[in-house]
């Protein structure tokens, strides 16, 4: 007899509960109180209750040979050749066999399963991360919370299985394996532009001290030197939430999937780092990060009103940098996809048949193009951002694990839970002089 699936014998062992249930409520009188069952109640209860026992353990069958093919499909990852201590070791360890759908269902109230095994120590471990960076939890009960490093292994209103003919994930559920196809997503450019990336902080405010050179002159025999003192300073890291919040219907969260899995964790990465990266570019500060278009000490090109791409205005940015000493350790361009294709069109001069973008580079320097990058408004005129700096002056900071509290009632009416998202990240520049950024230009 063929093995069914996890998915089928929870909804059947939801089915037993509620009718078991049924029996229950049907007890009770007016006020709330509950007679005695009758026999043919107690029977119904009775038989039941064999029914649930035996699917119980049915369905821990189907989930240790489903965890076991999950495990085979993860260990056909290339090889790695990581050296990092026993710990680490035994926190990939977890991390491999842990399934996120299962620590959801844990964590929610409604469903007959507890959080355990190694949804139990990867949730231990995250909240140890988030205790660690001096983060407080959610309020409230049901939460799971998720390491960072577990996500590097929104549908519209709601992630649903039957919902608008299977737009919002009914094509997940299939009598054969499904293909996960992704949304569409900006490009996420800080990883390829070579940003410094912190991850595990602790201890509330980080700050990036930046030392100054001590300044030297000649002198006349027997001058007098005179002593001098340097201050170390630098911006400060200073975890800020961010938070989303998401409808997932209860029959997606039933499905033990290795693609459906695979799905849940890279929409909670991905959310979080196209959130991350568009604040990185232009966040309004506050209660977000302050972005490279807004942040104090960037340097500005001297265009102040909409123009035409120029190759001046290409090298002007260069010599914004190289003027104030700036390092050279991952120099590059960040620009959104309409300025790429008008600089790509543009020529440098009447003669050499050069444009001012060619492949993928700008001058010979790399650059990134992505739809984070905004269109600005100047006084009615559409004008790009040209972004050119050295990116590993730019620091992210993240603090603690990704906490994810399971609400099963806000969308019980649509038969869903709600997961609410919370973790504590931010941006800061070394040196907000290794920027220089030209906000003027009409790509038209």
């Amino acid at each position: 007899m063929k093995m069914r699936k996890s998915v089928q014998i929870r909804q059947d062992l939801q089915t037993k509960l509620n009718a078991q249930g049924a029996i229950v409520e049907g007890a009770k009188d007016d006020k709330g109180q509950t007679r005695s069952l009758t026999q043919e109640e107690t029977t119904n209860f009775n038989n039941l209750q064999k029914e649930i026992e035996t699917l119980r353990s049915e369905l821990a069958l189907a989930e240790t040979h489903e965890k076991n093919a999950l495990e085979r499909a993860s260990m056909k990852a290339p090889v790695t050749t990581d050296t990092g201590d026993g710990e680490k070791k035994e926190k990939d360890k977890v991390y491999r066999s842990a399934s996120i759908l299962k620590a959801i269902r844990g964590a929610n109230p409604a469903m007959d399963e507890k959080l355990e095994g190694a949804e139990k120590e990867m949730h231990e471990i995250g909240l140890e991360e988030t205790r660690n960076a001096d983060v407080n939890l959610p309020k409230g009960g049901n939460i799971v919370s998720i390491p960072l490093r577990y996500l590097s292994v929104n549908r519209a209103s709601q992630q649903t299985v039957t919902q608008d003919s299977g737009e919002y994930g009914g094509s997940l559920v299939q009598n054969q394996a499904p293909r996960m196809v992704d949304p569409l997503r900006p490009k996420l450019a800080f990883e390829e532009l070579g940003a410094t990336f912190l991850t595990g902080l602790s201890g509330g405010n980080i700050p990036l001290v930046v030392d100054n050179d001590f300044a030297m002159s000649f002198l006349a025999e027997g001058a007098a030197i005179t002593p001098q003192k340097k201050k170390y300073e630098g911006p400060t890291l200073a975890p800020k939430r961010a938070g989303g919040a998401v409808d997932i219907s209860n029959q997606l969260i039933l499905q033990s999937s290795v693609d459906v899995e695979n799905r849940v964790m890279r929409g909670l990465r991905n959310g979080f780092a196209q959130l991350l990266h568009a604040a990185c570019i232009n966040g309004a500060g506050g209660t977000a990060p302050t972005g490279l278009l807004g942040y104090t000490g960037v340097s500005a090109s001297a265009t102040v009103a909409a123009a035409a791409p120029t190759w001046d205005m290409i090298v002007e940015l260069q010599k914004l940098i190289e003027q104030n000493d700036s390092t050279e350790q991952s120099l590059g361009y960040l620009l959104n996809p309409k300025l790429k294709a008008k600089l790509k069109t543009v020529k440098k001069d009447a003669g050499s048949g050069r444009f001012l973008a060619e492949g993928m580079e700008i001058d010979g320097y790399k650059f990134v193009s992505t739809s984070q990058v905004p269109t600005l408004d100047d006084g009615g005129t559409d004008v790009e951002p040209l972004i050119f700096g050295d990116f590993a002056q730019m620091v992210i900071g993240q603090w603690g694990a990704i906490n994810i509290t399971v609400n099963p009632y806000s969308a019980d009416l649509s038969d869903s839970i709600r997961l609410v998202l919370n973790t504590h990240a931010d941006m800061q520049i070394a040196n907000p002089k290794a920027f220089a950024k030209n906000a003027f230009i009409n790509a038209a």
